[in-house]
């Protein structure tokens, strides 16, 4: 397990690999960063200066063996004025039956404040397990915001012959003031934008 939090910046990440057999090979690695308080470019973002930041990495996976899992749960969050945002998710995958059963979780996840009045937190998880007559992947997440906040998610499931993934990409914004999405800027300002060209 590794956790770190620094003011309003928290991430969490904890992998787990097995693999049952005679010569199983297992892999799990993990990889977080929190920092808040002091004006700092985010790491993945070099053009963006953030005072609350937070990264969680995590991969594990699990080969050569007649049974494997690999599982990995992260937490992430900032809350930087904009009502605070954070992201738990986890990811489980594992497959039986052969002797080259293998199975592999990847999550990657970002928490960020903009200002003093948004919070943003996002990242994608995947679970696979192949090679195997019995495999299983699973990947969930649930995302909450503060104040106004918003949450957008997808989830993919790909069945391929001999494999079996599943995805979830999700984010999460929250913000001192009104969210409002294309629609609602378009309403207000439409009226307004037609009557100036019309002049």
């Amino acid at each position: 397990m590794d956790g770190v939090s620094a003011g309003s910046a928290r991430a969490i990440a904890d992998v787990w690999a097995a693999a049952l057999g005679l010569a199983p090979r297992t892999t799990a690695t993990t990889d977080t960063l929190a920092s808040s308080g002091i004006l700092r470019s985010a790491s993945s973002f070099p053009n963006l200066l953030t005072l609350d930041y937070a990264f969680s990495q995590a991969m594990a996976s699990a080969s050569n063996a007649p049974f494997t899992e690999a599982s990995g749960l992260i937490h992430i969050g900032v809350d930087g004025g904009g009502g605070g945002a954070s992201i738990d998710t986890e990811s489980l995958a594992n497959a039986a039956g052969s002797g080259s059963s293998a199975s592999q979780i990847n999550m990657q996840f970002y928490g960020l404040s903009i200002g003093r009045a948004v919070d943003l937190v996002f990242g994608t998880a995947v679970a696979s397990a192949c090679c195997a007559p019995v495999r299983s992947a699973r990947t969930t997440a649930e995302g909450s915001g503060g104040g106004y906040s918003r949450s957008i998610e997808a989830i993919t499931v790909a069945i391929v012959p001999g494999q079996v993934q599943s995805r979830i990409d999700i984010s999460v914004v929250a913000s001192s003031l009104p969210l409002l999405d294309a629609g609602q800027v378009s309403a207000l300002i439409g009226p307004a934008l037609l009557r100036s060209l019309g002049q």
